[in-house]
């Protein structure tokens, strides 16, 4: 087991192995790019859950906010094809698509914030170290 590096964070103080404060500062941008559930899982592994089951709800919601566009973008095609007025039914629901949308976006901005944050934290906390030197190119961890 690694040792545990104690560090202020924006999110409080934290208690982290160096391979997972390694994972926060270097890899988990790139890894909840590829694989939510993977981000998810280490960082529920760390004690981080509920932060990365935010992002993760957050996430989801964009792609049913797409869903529910392209969605609307067919029906307002299939009732102008046959001539049907669309302004009672189309309009109400991009009216509220663009305020959930609006929501979403902040909402995740304001989550990735609180996840870069963590990296940069986690970062310094391991420059703290005595000779310790960022993996060249980025961390890749082994689990």
């Amino acid at each position: 087991m690694s040792p545990k590096l104690e560090f202020d964070t924006p999110e409080g103080r934290l208690s982290l192995s160096i391979d997972d404060a390694q994972f926060m500062a270097y890899e988990a941008g790139e890894t909840s790019y590829r694989s939510t559930r993977r981000l998810v899982e280490r960082m529920q592994s760390m004690g981080l859950g509920a932060m990365a089951e935010h992002h993760a709800r957050l996430l989801a919601q964009c792609k049913v906010n797409i869903m529910e566009l392209r969605e609307t973008r067919d029906d307002a095609e299939a009732m102008l094809a046959y001539g049907e007025p669309f302004e009672d039914t189309i309009s109400p629901r991009l009216d509220a698509l663009r305020e959930m949308i609006t929501r979403t976006q902040l909402d995740l901005r304001a989550s990735m914030d609180r996840l870069a944050a963590l990296s940069v934290s986690c970062h310094r906390a391991l420059t703290q170290i005595p000779g310790y030197r960022p993996p060249a190119g980025g961390y890749k961890s082994e689990s």
